[in-house]
């Protein structure tokens, strides 16, 4: 089949026009040169479409970093990035023909060989997408070219045949190069970039969404008008000149602002959004003035990132008023170099703003910290998780008391903050004082937050720290300082929080599970190999492994008889399990607010939560029910709960461990109360006197079953009330029980006159106490652990 000529599709001559109109310096010439070699290079390539010739996508991206003002190199290389990749022609060819600097911006987009990557083909995306990155880091227009060529891709998505990959690409983009994009501050790219996956990933949404918005368009561009003609009138009152321009919202920020707000597509309003521009920053705050005494401000939504600018670098004032007719009214007051900078993102500072100091330009800090990840020398996967939680996160700006600004990812927590200063303040961080309240350092961060951290010698880190800390610095530091700590502290360590996750779980004592079974539980979810329960408590203690992690792999396939199975209830799990939970803690004034707090932030249902005081009111106790997603969001909130002030203890209570302490407890009542009848019934007949041995069978069964009834009691306690477990007076009440019952039941042997074998029981009574004896053993052993 013959391929059309590119002229049907654009005229190339027409483009070097439009170039020419911001870069008079252009050099045409050299440009259409590449233009050729490129044409000449995709020759006989069709795009996905199977109509458009090949050389139409590296022109489209060209278009697209015309209209940010790209400069010749960035354009040429835009020309020709996709020629090493899918031609014949080499890298060499092209850096003798149109230099170094073009060579480098290729080879930066330049995917890695299919070839080596083969066999893990997610790898070689990752490991393509790590190298695109550290050739920004050098120059940043090999990421402008890319995020170019991604937006055209991701315009003729619709030409990829398969759904799922159209649906792959798509989150890609989302999770990678949106963020990319606002970094940059490239609102326009950004924008586009946003309503394109969002017609992919939520289409039912976006169809809904397009329909409402299309619904008002007429209404709102009256309104605009009307708003407009209002403020030109106030402004040339006020001798201000300025310019009103309409501004349109993406479809994408809309839904995400509804979705944050808990509202559905049917509760968006026809709201408008204008910005005004104006000479210079002093202007912006005469025009604020003049548009709050027009018309009546929203107080509650007026944001000034004029004096303190997004990561992104982005400046502007914010504010929303009651505008024409009442009509909520979303302004944006900026200077001229504000709006190019807020549309053109970084390519305002390198194309327009050249002469300008770009040394304190804070959107390009993000190229030190991908230095940082790779220097950590992780594999790919974990390269590609921590550049979406360090970098690729909405950003906040948090303050020292000094004015010492912090860059740190949205719900970023005290914990990060303290390790952005310095190592030391992290590992020894007891508490902080957050816009002048004391907080735990588990405390989530907000945008303009100014914090002091709290450090005592005496607090090093932990590993329950692991939870609530979101940077991969902060976790790196913690799990730098946990490798470095004895042998024996990670032990007890890694005991205590192991039996931690068992008791959420349900399991009890971690060290009664026959450790061979745990063992190839381990080696089949994790693929490591572990020797003994010792080991397996020294890597949690170094953070190798996760206790969470190991108890849901025990809890999902090791039931009670020690029987590999899947949960029946899995589906029921996914939507959210009760569980009730007890906290007891020093009573204090605030505590159930700090308590309750905790508890709303990550539970999907709250049902009870109920407070009291001890007789003295010393000590304070709490019990809730609530509704959470899994077993992971339980073992947050208990290291979130023991964070706060006072708390010492947070244990859950189990629908199975209350059932069988009732139940142990009622079987031990009752043969303990009707012994004395049954052996006054018997002793007091003929019974006793024909049938001697049946009689002592009996006798010393009961005394067994009373025995082991109070044996079995003391284990429900100790595998399901973490609380009394550890308490030596329930040792002192197993060791003195056993006694109570013999010489009880030794003084209604007597009695009642029964002939039954002394020796027999000090014998029963031996082997008894041996049980207890070992079981305290091991208690001993794990005590030492904790």
């Amino acid at each position: 089949m013959a391929v059309p000529s590119y002229k049907k599709f654009f005229n190339i001559e027409e483009i070097v026009r439009e170039i020419e109109k911001y870069n008079p310096s252009f050099n045409d010439e050299r440009f259409l040169q590449a233009f050729y070699f490129a044409e000449q290079a995709h020759r006989g390539q069709l795009r996905k479409d199977g109509s458009n010739p090949y050389i139409v996508h590296p022109v489209e991206a060209v278009k697209i970093l015309t209209s940010i003002h790209a400069d010749e190199d960035t354009l040429i290389s835009a020309l020709l990035h996709d020629v090493p990749e899918d031609t014949e022609h080499t890298l060499d060819e092209i850096k003798k023909l149109f230099g170094e600097k073009i060579v480098f911006l290729i080879d930066g987009i330049t995917k890695l060989s299919k070839v080596h990557y083969q066999h893990n083909m997610p790898e070689r995306q990752v490991e393509s997408l790590k190298k695109l990155l550290l050739h920004s880091t050098e120059d940043l227009r090999v990421i402008l070219i890319k995020l170019a060529d991604r937006l055209h891709n991701m315009r003729t998505l619709q030409h990829v045949p398969q759904p799922e990959k159209r649906l792959r690409i798509a989150k890609e983009t989302i999770e990678i190069y949106v963020p990319i994009a606002n970094l940059l501050g490239i609102r326009e790219l950004k924008s586009q970039l946003e309503d394109l996956c969002f017609q992919y990933i939520f289409p039912t949404e976006y169809q809904a969404l397009n329909k409402k918005l299309n619904s008002y368009a007429k209404k709102q561009a009256v309104n605009v008008k009307k708003f407009i003609k209002v403020m030109d009138e106030a402004f040339k009152a006020n001798h201000l000149e300025i310019e009103i321009l309409n501004r349109s919202k993406s479809l994408y920020s809309i839904y995400k602002k509804l979705s944050h707000l808990g509202k559905t597509i049917d509760e968006v309003d026809d709201r408008i959004g204008v910005k005004i521009i104006v000479k210079d920053i002093a202007k912006c705050y005469q025009a604020l003035g003049v548009v709050h005494t027009t018309f009546v401000p929203k107080t509650d939504r007026f944001k000034d990132y004029i004096s303190k600018p997004k990561t992104n670098g982005y400046q502007s004032l914010h504010t929303t008023v009651f505008g024409a007719d009442g009509v909520l009214t979303e302004i944006q007051i900026r200077t001229k170099k504000m709006d190019m900078q807020a549309e053109l993102g970084i390519a305002a500072e390198f194309f327009e703003f050249k002469g300008d100091d770009k040394s304190d330009f804070k959107r390009v800090l993000w190229v030190k910290k991908i230095i940082e990840l790779d220097k950590g020398g992780r594999n790919s996967q974990d390269f590609l998780e921590n550049l979406k939680l360090d970098i690729f996160q909405d950003r906040i700006f948090v303050f020292t008391p000094k004015g010492l600004t912090i860059d740190l990812p949205k719900e970023a927590t005290v914990i990060d903050f303290a390790y952005a200063i310095h190592s030391e303040i992290g590992n020894h961080a007891v508490k902080a004082d957050v816009n002048g309240n004391i907080k735990p350092i588990s405390t989530a961060l907000h945008n303009r937050d100014v914090v002091e951290v709290l450090s005592s010698r005496n607090i090093t880190p932990e590993i329950s720290w692991l939870s609530f800390a979101k940077t991969n610095l902060a976790k790196t530091k913690i799990l730098f300082y946990l490798k470095k700590i004895s042998k024996d502290k990670k032990l007890k360590e890694g005991h205590k929080i192991l039996q931690k996750e068992f008791d959420i779980s349900g399991l009890g004592i971690c060290e009664s599970f026959p450790f061979k079974k745990v063992q190839l539980i381990l080696e089949r979810s994790f693929g490591k190999a572990f020797n003994s329960l010792d080991e397996v408590f020294v890597a949690i203690g170094e953070g190798e492994v996760n206790a969470g992690d190991i108890a849901k792999e025990i809890s999902d396939n090791y039931r009670y008889a020690g029987r590999f199975k899947k949960r029946s209830d899995e589906k029921h799990l996914k939507k959210g399990f009760k569980v009730f939970l007890k906290v007891v803690a020093k009573n204090r004034f605030g505590l159930l607010k700090d308590i309750s707090e905790v508890l709303y932030k990550d539970v999907l249902d709250m049902y009870s939560l109920k407070g009291w005081a001890s007789k003295y009111e010393e000590d304070a106790y709490f019990t809730t029910e609530i509704l959470v997603d899994d077993l992971a969001t339980i073992s947050h909130i208990f290291d979130e709960l023991y964070q706060i002030e006072g708390v010492r203890y947070v244990y859950r209570i189990t629908s199975k461990g209350m059932f069988l302490l009732y139940f142990s407890s009622i079987l031990t009542s009752v043969i303990w109360i009707f012994h004395p009848l049954f052996l006054y019934t018997i002793g007091g007949s003929d019974f006793i006197q024909n049938y001697t041995v049946i009689v002592d069978i009996i006798v010393y069964s009961l005394l067994f079953s009373l025995l082991f009834m109070i044996l079995y009691l003391m284990n429900v306690i100790k595998n399901y009330f973490p609380l009394i477990r550890n308490k030596r007076l329930l040792w002192i009440f197993t060791f003195s029980l056993p006694f109570i019952a013999m010489s009880a039941f030794i003084l209604e042997m007597i009695y009642f006159d029964l002939d039954l074998s002394i020796f027999g029981l000090i014998l029963e009574l031996v082997l008894i106490y041996a049980y207890i004896g070992l079981s305290y053993r091991a208690f001993l052993r794990s005590t030492k652990k904790i």
